[in-house]
């Protein structure tokens, strides 16, 4: 059970190419967008993807085909390696056989088929901490067209030195735009990618392409997963796809939701159960609004059932915290928290001119989320553009 209390209102060895049949091809006229690339650099610098106690993977993209190579130990002067056969220009590589919560020391690097050597700094990741260690980890969403301030952001993130980066979706403002992907969303984070996995989840503006699934190295079907971090398990859903009762997806988090056996349970998806938009789900300066994502809607009952302590969102461009709620009303003792972070860069939107009976606080700029968790207790923070904090609470088991 969940006591809420409110303190103010305020990542034996495997190299493999992501598989790109989930969608169409990148087509030629958006590749074409992307400026010209150095064959000496990287188009995409040395990021980090799906940190387990025991394993992690790098990945990074060259202009031209080459191997795929990472250097990694406990010290620059005890390194291993990890070559690859193939030629690829989307690299991804896992490490496995680490061990739990240890730091590692990393290099990327690729020769090319012509010879050329494209090579990364020395980088450092860590693996996923054990069961009953303290971890955190940052939350940001809708990193839309706004590369000056997402960098902003990162460097907010990046300051609190989180474990892991959530991404509620909208990564990318034009999904087949393969010039966003490398200039708006891994160049800017690119400091903080090269040391901080993300587990992201898909928004509209992606528009299902392939670019996702090729950037991210996520468990199949990639649009839907789970993993283990801590103490806490959390759960990631498409929410473009339909939500009802009967479909794949509702299916699967009911029935994973119900063999976990966490200590914290956390679910995050791209649109919003609950919101005080102004006009994202009807006009509320005409007094017409559902106040939240209807087809969403069908899994706050799962969310009740199961006992979800904090469920994630982006889509709408502020920042927004629930009350505790159950059955459609607030319930501080055994509600569930919903949180829109969708301040990661996206042109800002607004509330509606009168409050609504779910609200704790309301903000609009952008922002980041921090959530610390140690056993049973969870701190959650929200910072500004400035690094700022502006809203803070604590939950306790």
């Amino acid at each position: 059970m969940v006591a809420f209390f409110l303190i103010a209102s305020a990542c034996a060895l495997v190299i493999a190419l992501r598989d790109s049949t989930k969608t169409v091809e990148p087509s030629v006229q958006a590749q074409s967008k992307a400026a010209p690339a150095d064959p000496t650099k990287f188009v995409i610098a040395p990021y980090l993807q799906f940190p387990t106690q025991t394993s992690i993977v790098v990945m990074w993209e060259t202009a031209a085909p080459g191997t795929s190579i990472v250097e990694y130990g406990s010290t620059p002067a005890d390194l291993k390696k990890i070559e690859g056969k193939s030629q690829d220009t989307i690299h991804e590589v896992r490490i496995e056989g680490l061990t739990p919560e240890t730091n590692y020391v990393y290099r990327a690097s690729s020769t090319l088929e012509d010879g050329t050597v494209v090579a990364g700094p020395l980088s450092q990741f860590m693996t996923a901490v054990k069961d009953e260690s303290a971890f955190s980890f940052a939350v940001i969403g809708d990193t839309q067209k706004n590369p000056k301030m997402t960098a902003k952001i990162a460097k907010v993130m990046s300051d609190r030195r989180p474990h892991f980066v959530m991404h509620t979706g909208d990564v990318v403002d034009n999904g087949p735009d393969k010039a966003e992907w490398v200039h708006e969303l891994f160049g800017p984070c690119s400091d903080l990618f090269a040391r901080c996995p993300i587990f992201p989840t898909i928004g509209n503006h992606e528009k299902n392409h392939a670019w996702y699934y090729k950037y991210f190295s996520l468990p199949d079907p990639e649009y839907r997963y789970r993993y283990r971090y801590g103490n806490a398990d959390f759960f990631v859903v498409d929410s473009n796809k339909p939500l009802k009762p009967d479909t794949e997806q509702f299916k699967w988090l009911d029935a994973e939701l119900g063999r976990s056996t966490a200590t914290w349970k956390f679910v995050y998806h791209h649109h919003p159960a609950w919101s005080s938009d102004s006009n994202d789900y009807g006009d509320t300066a005409k007094g017409v609004a559902r106040l939240g994502d209807l087809n969403v809607r069908n899994l706050v009952g799962l969310y009740e059932k199961h006992k979800v302590d904090v469920v994630f969102n982006g889509h709408i461009h502020l920042y927004e915290r629930t009350w505790p709620l159950r059955d459609g009303k607030v319930n501080r003792k055994n509600g569930v928290v919903y949180v829109t972070s969708g301040g990661g860069g996206g042109k800002l939107e607004d509330f509606g001119p009168l409050p609504t009976w779910f609200k704790a606080q309301l903000r609009v700029d952008f922002h980041c989320c921090y959530v610390n968790i140690h056993g049973g207790r969870l701190e959650f923070k929200a910072f500004d553009q400035n690094g700022s904090l502006f809203d803070q609470f604590e939950m306790e088991k």
